[in-house]
């Protein structure tokens, strides 16, 4: 291929994108995807995280959600208290040595796991493979502009959108 041809193809990608925006988002979306994709996998994980405590990890959850709650059109100073129902979780890689016993017709099967350890700048840790947030069962929000239904509608629909909470599990008050 001649430069003055991938130009050239250039230049009418260029003309599709301007007309199709629709085109433009798809193609940016599978390079973000494609770039993850090509990512080596071992090191997305081999930073060990250190575990944190509830409520600090609630407290940041909640600092999140007044600075995107802060920025609603009619929000003015925010407030906002989260109740969760569980710490999340941690998952570790784990090695699994398993061997199995056969006898008279029956097999038993002894396992044996152990946490992979790997080295980070913190020190040595196990391997994460998964953390989830903890469950959030509540929120209670109080606002200037909470008095407002127009502004109450919007936060309430903000939370519910994020958490995945019903109505009567989320408060929204004045200040």
């Amino acid at each position: 291929m001649t430069t003055e041809s991938i130009r050239r193809r250039l230049e009418r990608c260029r003309a599709l994108l301007k007309q199709d925006k629709k085109l433009l988002l798809l193609l940016c979306g599978a390079a973000v995807l494609s770039v993850l994709l090509l990512l080596p996998a071992g090191e997305k994980h081999n930073k060990a995280q250190p575990e944190q405590p509830l409520a600090q990890t609630t407290q940041t959850l909640e600092a999140e959600l007044c600075d995107l709650l802060g920025a609603i059109e009619g929000v003015g100073d925010v407030r906002v208290m989260l109740r969760t129902a569980s710490s999340g979780e941690t998952v570790y890689a784990a090695n699994t040595d398993g061997a199995a016993e056969t006898r008279d017709a029956q097999t038993s099967k002894k396992e044996k796991n152990s946490v992979v350890i790997v080295k980070n700048a913190q020190g040595e840790g196990g391997l994460v493979v998964k953390t989830t947030l903890p469950a959030v069962t509540g929120a209670a929000v109080v606002c200037k502009g909470g008095g407002d239904p127009v502004v109450r509608a919007r936060v309430t629909e903000t939370i519910r959108a994020l958490f995945g909470l019903s109505t009567n599990h989320i408060s929204v008050m004045p200040m």
